[in-house]
């Protein structure tokens, strides 16, 4: 359903490979979850760009939110003010996975772009937007 392209200007990113439903399940992947104190302190470290941060908790606590390492092709996802996919948190007893979701139809060979909650954090902004 995706692949991985690198694209010029962005490096790796997901896109499409064939038309995706407007509601499709991209993707399942597990999750690595970190409270705000276990955060990475910095924000131009190479594994900064690959954390998550959940909307709800972010327009809380800022900084202080919890941090989450996603294990699949989510985490390559760029950034676009007005994304085709979202990020759905869940959470189990077996722990935390990370629901890729088609917010709208995506075309085959379109890129998978999400909206970056905390873009405000990084330190080449300019490279996201």
């Amino acid at each position: 359903m995706i692949k991985v392209e690198k694209i010029s200007g962005k490096g790796r990113c997901i896109v499409a490979k064939q038309d995706i439903p407007s509601g499709t399940l991209i993707e399942h992947a597990p999750v690595s979850a970190f409270s705000g104190t276990q955060r990475l302190p910095s924000n131009n470290g190479e594994i900064f760009q690959y954390f998550f941060v959940q909307p709800k908790e972010y327009n809380q606590k800022q900084n202080a939110s919890n941090g989450y390492l996603v294990f699949g092709l989510s985490s390559l996802c760029s950034h676009h003010e007005h994304p085709n996919a979202y990020i759905e948190w869940v959470e189990d007893e077996v722990g935390w996975w990370a629901d890729l979701i088609a917010k709208r139809e995506i075309k085959s060979e379109e890129e998978v772009t999400l909206f970056y909650t905390n873009i405000d954090e990084y330190a080449n902004i300019s490279e996201f937007i």
